[in-house]
């Protein structure tokens, strides 16, 4: 007797309510459909058109080309198969894609059908699954029983119900970068603003610009001074056990104010102008809490304001995205939004980083306040019998983590490392396990020298060169060697926190 498929009642009967499988009958394999998959596309939603007789390995590729990989880095980074199914799933759950739609499903090779369902699973996304046709038996058999098995409701619609429950997607275009709509120079680069130092910044504004732009510009300089006043108050000088402007004191202010600008003010400012602005609010509020912020703009060459920017831009996430795997996007993202190289990233687990990619708390390199100037952090031991000592032992090599602070990314670069984390998920690992591990031999050696490795290629397929890292042949070095104080973010925009002598301050 010939064998049938489950009816699609008995099938949703049976299973209880779990991912969902949509057959979208399509007579004739016209298409004109290809509009309307066209039209679909957005948020929540992707198409993918599998290669012509590929292999189910083609499929995994087909899916992370369509999620915005780079069809050439894929094949140069000669993923494997598993591992590319892996990737796949951990970046539908980044992007929180809940519709995945295959184009011309019944082309899809033996096996592929099978993988497609784990797939859906993971993501928990319902698949749809465009057809020729469902009349007959023999078409609706095998996605019938790969998707059975995996626990799927099935049902089964024709284009009108298609395009009912999966209408176009609106789009709206929207400027990625909006500063305060009160302010006249709220748009592009704002007005160009005297390069004078900060006690007499405001002065040299006033003599300069018009007088709605330095009424605009002077409110925000308020407010910033304002909030630069309140964020020492309960957290920049909060908590310290030794005298305002002995080395420790000034080193673990340094670091606080380091996150402060980097990710609250100066580094997501929406331009040049505000930058500058800010910059020079915080550089009066320290002042008078008895702290010179010096900025040596001097070092930077033309046009350093652009300098003072976040470097971890839309544009640049996007390419990191398009050339690199989850794990490298992930460290290159961190790498140039910290403006360090990889190291200490080793340390950083699955718990301390958050589920939509926004945060990371890093590991803290000790008590600001010892007395010692070398302190060395707790590494897996098993680091140590690498070939030569880890850099994470080194706390003067991470000077930059030594804060409390969480670190903040952008919403477009959360994603990079919110992909990386699902991966690891996938992987087995636990809040204690690390978010990354070493390529081939996790949990015995250091990742430092693979994620350095793996940053210096995504930064040059993305055509961006980072002043911070370079290979030890290099003929500028290798910053694995140097002072970590001459290195991090506040070093390469040209800042660095000097204490004012006692009696500057006494005068203050």
């Amino acid at each position: 007797m010939r064998e049938t498929a489950p009816a699609a009642h008995v099938v949703n009967r049976d299973l209880p309510p779990g991912p969902r499988l949509v057959i979208v009958r399509n007579p004739g394999d016209d298409h004109r459909i290809v509009r309307r998959l066209a039209a679909i596309e957005g948020p929540g939603r992707l198409v993918v058109r599998p290669t012509p007789a590929g292999r189910t390995s083609d499929l995994a590729l087909d899916i992370l080309t369509a999620t915005g990989r780079s069809p050439t880095a894929l094949l140069a980074d000669r993923t494997p198969a598993p591992d590319a199914w892996r990737q796949a799933a951990a970046q539908l759950t980044a992007d929180q894609i809940r519709h995945l739609v295959i184009d011309r499903a019944h082309r899809l090779p033996d096996g592929a059908l099978d993988l497609l369902a784990e797939l859906g699973t993971r993501a928990n996304a319902t698949v749809w699954l465009i057809w020729p046709d469902t009349d007959d038996d023999k078409y609706l058999k095998p996605p019938m029983h790969a998707f059975h098995h995996a626990g799927y409701r099935f049902q089964a619609i024709d284009l009108t119900g298609f395009a009912r429950e999966l209408p176009p997607s609106p789009r709206s275009l929207t400027s990625p970068l909006r500063a305060d709509a009160t302010t006249p120079w709220a748009e592009g680069v704002g007005p160009v603003l005297p390069m004078q130092d900060f006690p007499v910044f405001l002065a040299h504004c006033r003599a300069k610009l018009p007088g709605n732009t330095f009424t605009a510009l002077n409110e925000v300089y308020g407010r910033e001074v304002h909030l630069a006043d309140q964020w020492l108050t309960r957290r920049g000088l909060a908590g310290h056990h030794h005298a305002p402007g002995s080395v420790r004191h000034t080193r673990a202010l340094g670091a606080r104010l380091t996150f402060y600008l980097r990710d609250h003010r100066i580094g997501p400012a929406p331009d040049q102008a505000h930058a500058l602005v800010r910059l020079r609010a915080v550089q009066v509020a320290l002042f008078l809490r008895g702290y010179l912020l010096r900025w040596q703009y001097e070092t930077l060459g033309t046009n350093p304001t652009t300098r003072l920017l976040s470097q971890l831009t839309e544009r640049l996430c996007h390419k990191i995205r398009t050339v690199a795997g989850p794990e490298a996007a992930a460290a290159t993202a961190l790498s140039i939004h910290l403006s360090h190289g990889p190291t200490g990233l080793g340390l950083i687990t699955c718990g301390n980083t958050a589920p939509d990619g926004s945060s990371i708390h890093l590991p803290v390199t000790g008590s600001p306040y010892e007395a010692e100037e070398t302190r060395y952090l707790r590494v897996p031991w098993r680091w140590k019998s690498h070939h030569r000592m880890p850099h994470e032992l080194n706390a003067l090599q991470v000077l930059h983590l030594e804060s409390d602070d969480p670190v903040l990314l952008s919403a477009h670069a959360a994603p990079l490392l919110a992909a990386h984390l699902a991966y690891r998920r996938s992987q087995g690992a636990v809040d204690a396990d690390p978010l990354f591990i070493h390529d081939k031999d996790p949990g015995n050696k250091s990742p430092e020298l693979h994620l350095r490795e793996a940053v210096i290629r995504t930064c040059h397929r993305i055509h961006f060169n980072p002043a911070w890292l370079h290979r030890s042949h290099c003929r500028h070095g290798d910053e694995g060697s140097h002072d970590a104080a001459a290195a991090g973010w506040m070093h390469y925009r040209g800042l660095d926190l000097v204490p004012l002598s006692d009696d500057v301050r006494s005068r203050l």
